[in-house]
């Protein structure tokens, strides 16, 4: 038992250390970061880890987000374009407006009649994550084995599961890969509850006024975009929200290639203060607040029943398999901190501290996703499981002595408590 505390307490420890830069360093570093749900995902350098001598891979399940994709609505490219239009018939949009408004505009006729639709990148991400899971655990991905993929109605969430399962046939022709699309799945892999959802988020209005008012400071922004203060003073409604329209075009910019961004527009503090209040958004709604009774991410619980359940089919079969979920944030984001993972679900009333552990563009990236990866070896019972997070090795409220690597037995335990350990007044199962 003490080697076993003694390798946990390592375990977190190098885990700390690893992530030991503020999100403000990071940002600073990598300002792409500060677009939090849009970031373009980024496959980390590949650290090769050895499994415990005899085990093998013999099992994958997955739960993807979509790739890259547009914004959801025409208004949002529209509305901050007719604003910058606006002024500059009335002779009032500086030169950097200008610049914006062409950009936004670019922006705009790409996405026309593509609404939320899967971009070229993003469909170029999922034939990439497959192809590395391919090459990462050859002795799953073996002739004849079961692919069972699954994805949401949404037509981002269908191709980005069409582009990974094309490019895992031109990879091994042989694979029995099966593909469904449909709301018989919906209880598990795009689960919503609405009773739930108000009764937890009842204050979400008057919570968001304050969130802005903290984080949102479009004074010096507007004296960048338009000539006259005066002009701004009777035209412009909302500066506030204007900046909040132009931050998310500058993320949503990640998503297209060879798109030029809206980055001139904000400084470093402006820039980590807007994720900031994003974050605070997805913290509040998908995550552990207080404010929101500490109990949103629970809405990942049928989701994760799934990955349970399911696995215990696999192990009882005996055989390889690979079982492919295509979904949304909305549904990653309960499902990795219900999980535990790298003490997502810790709360706190200090907003300056969430993004201490709660960080969007670690959790949510397009084509963000989390991979179990289960190891057995010859004569043994002993099932060993390695958790990854956007392809990096988490740390669990588990002990192990074997980290990355955890046992099957006690993993399955801690998380089937937590399922049992919820109620969501619906009657789902």
């Amino acid at each position: 038992m003490k080697k076993k505390l003694a390798t946990w307490t390592a375990t977190v420890m190098f885990s700390l250390t690893i992530t030991a830069q503020t999100a403000w360093q990071e940002i600073l570093q990598n300002p792409s970061l500060a677009a939090g749900k849009y970031l373009a995902y980024q496959a980390p350098q590949e650290i090769v880890i050895t499994p415990p001598e005899g085990y093998t891979p013999f099992y994958l399940s997955v739960f993807a987000r979509h790739g890259s994709r547009y914004l959801t609505d025409r208004e949002k490219y529209d509305e901050p374009a007719a604003i910058l239009k606006a002024a500059r018939q009335a002779g009032k949009l500086t030169t950097d407006g200008q610049r914006a408004l062409d950009i936004i505009c670019r922006l705009a006729r790409e996405a026309e009649g593509r609404y939320g639709e899967l971009t070229v990148k993003g469909a170029r991400q999922h034939r990439e994550l497959a192809n590395r899971m391919f090459h990462h655990y050859p002795t799953i991905f073996c002739d004849d084995v079961h692919v069972d993929a699954r994805s949401t109605t949404k037509s981002r969430a269908f191709l980005s599961m069409a582009n990974g399962c094309v490019e895992l046939a031109r990879l091994n022709p042989r694979l029995n890969i099966t593909m469904d699309a449909s709301l018989h799945d919906s209880y598990y892999i795009k689960y919503k509850n609405k009773n739930y959802e108000q009764r937890h988020l009842a204050k979400a209005d008057s919570i968001y006024r304050i969130a802005d008012s903290i984080y949102v400071h479009p004074q010096r922004l507007m004296k960048q975009l338009f000539s006259d203060a005066g002009y701004v003073e009777k035209h412009i409604t909302s500066p506030a929200t204007l900046m909040q329209q132009l931050f998310e075009l500058d993320g949503i910019s990640q998503s297209s290639r060879n798109m030029p961004d809206l980055g001139f527009l904000f400084n470093k503090q402006e820039r980590y203060d807007l994720w900031q209040r994003n974050n605070f958004e997805w913290y509040y709604e998908k995550g552990p607040s207080p404010l929101s009774d500490t109990c949103m991410y629970k809405l990942g619980r049928n989701l994760l029943e799934n990955f349970i359940l399911t696995a215990d089919t696999v192990i009882a079969s005996g055989r390889p398999c690979v079982t492919l979920r295509y979904g949304h944030d909305t549904n990653l984001a309960p499902l990795v901190t219900l999980m535990g993972c790298n003490s997502l679900s810790h709360p706190t009333t200090d907003w300056q501290a969430i993004a201490d552990t709660y960080r969007t563009y670690q959790l949510i990236p397009m084509c963000g996703n989390i991979q179990l990866v289960f190891y057995r070896k010859p004569n043994s019972d002993d099932i060993l499981v390695r958790v990854l997070l956007n392809e990096k090795d988490v740390t669990l409220p588990v002990q192990t002595e074997t980290a990355p690597f955890y046992h099957w037995k006690d993993l399955r335990s801690y998380w089937m408590a937590t399922v049992r350990s919820i109620s969501l007044d619906d009657g789902a199962r």
